[in-house]
């Protein structure tokens, strides 16, 4: 009687063994992907995510749903992805303000290192430098002039303590050895409605078309855009930081993907071709081009020494600038 109760039971072991390996080898995405985007709809990150979304789905044949979890600056966002299952089912689209919660928080229930695997940065745009026309300078070494004959007399805006428009204020005056006052106000359309209103002297923004439009207007005056060497097409006459004696001022707002931690090398890089793949297609440049953006698509690897370079870089910014949130 033992060798058929053997037999049996070796039949069910093959069984669960078989099981397993269909299992380990479903095809991804075996359902909907959650894609979690840290800020509210509309805005420049939930673009990306919609877009990809989207992109994905048809890719992939599954649903890609973006599940917006807006407040603590992200940290809400961050935090579901950190927690999630690596399996691909959950993702993070993310920007540059991921990489200064580490400098500008005691504490986070994130690791920002390792409790993600970076799947790619998937593009980048330049910011510029812009004056109100009161001021009377017409490049950027004629404000610098202007701001060191005047300590502390000149000032920026941004929309807080922290925030993106305040860190490149700060960097700006690291960098160009100047003493500017900074100006916060409650959100970013106060701060735009304030430099118009010359009640600050400069700004460094993102130049989308609603920035680009008062330039050309002469509402706003550019003096420079964040690039190193290299100009913006939709500012040709704009010269970058470097062109304008600047070092230290390669400043670029940007949005990547990002998964929990332990992702499977087959899912991560699986993920990472469907970006080079999304962004190789018409309508997707067209969208993104068109803003300025500069598509990346860049391997893991590389996105994860970008991060931990933006993150040691900010942290250094807010340290030397005493900024503190909490």
């Amino acid at each position: 009687m033992r060798e058929p109760v053997f037999r049996i039971a070796g039949l069910l072991l093959g069984f669960v063994a078989l099981a397993c390996g269909a299992l380990a080898a479903a095809p991804y995405p075996a359902r909907p992907v959650r894609v979690v985007a840290p800020f509210a709809p509309g805005g420049g990150t939930d673009i990306v995510a919609r877009v990809l979304a989207q992109q994905f789905a048809e890719q992939l044949g599954k649903s890609f749903i973006v599940d917006n979890r807006t407040g603590a600056s992200g940290m809400i966002a961050y935090d579901i992805v950190a927690k999630a299952a690596a399996d691909g089912h959950t993702l993070l689209i993310t920007n540059s303000a991921f990489a200064s919660l580490p400098g500008l928080m005691k504490s986070l229930p994130y690791d920002p290192m390792k409790s993600f695997t970076p799947v790619s940065e998937i593009l980048r745009a330049p910011n510029v430098l812009v004056v109100h026309p009161s001021t009377n300078v017409n490049t950027v070494k004629d404000f610098i002039a202007a701001a060191r004959a005047n300590p502390g007399k000149f000032n920026y805006g941004s929309g807080g303590a922290g925030s993106a428009l305040h860190l490149y204020g700060e960097l700006f005056k690291i960098a160009a050895k100047v003493d500017l006052t900074h100006v916060p106000y409650k959100g970013g359309g106060d701060n735009m409605t304030a430099l118009l209103g010359g009640q600050i002297h400069m700004n460094i923004t993102q130049y989308q078309a609603n920035v680009i439009a008062l330039i050309k207007s002469g509402k706003l005056r550019a003096l420079a855009v964040t690039t190193d060497g290299k100009r913006s097409p939709a500012l040709p006459d704009v010269p970058s930081m470097s062109e304008a004696g600047i070092n230290g001022m390669s400043i670029y707002s940007w949005a990547g993907l990002l998964a929990p931690a332990g992702l499977p090398q087959t899912i991560l890089a699986r993920l990472n071709g469907e970006v080079t793949k999304m962004l190789a297609v018409a309508a997707v440049r067209e969208r993104f081009v068109a803003q300025d953006a500069e598509l990346i698509g860049s391997p893991p690897e590389a996105f994860e020494q970008m991060l931990a370079k933006e993150i040691r870089r900010w942290g250094e910014v807010i340290r030397a600038a005493g900024i503190a949130v909490n």
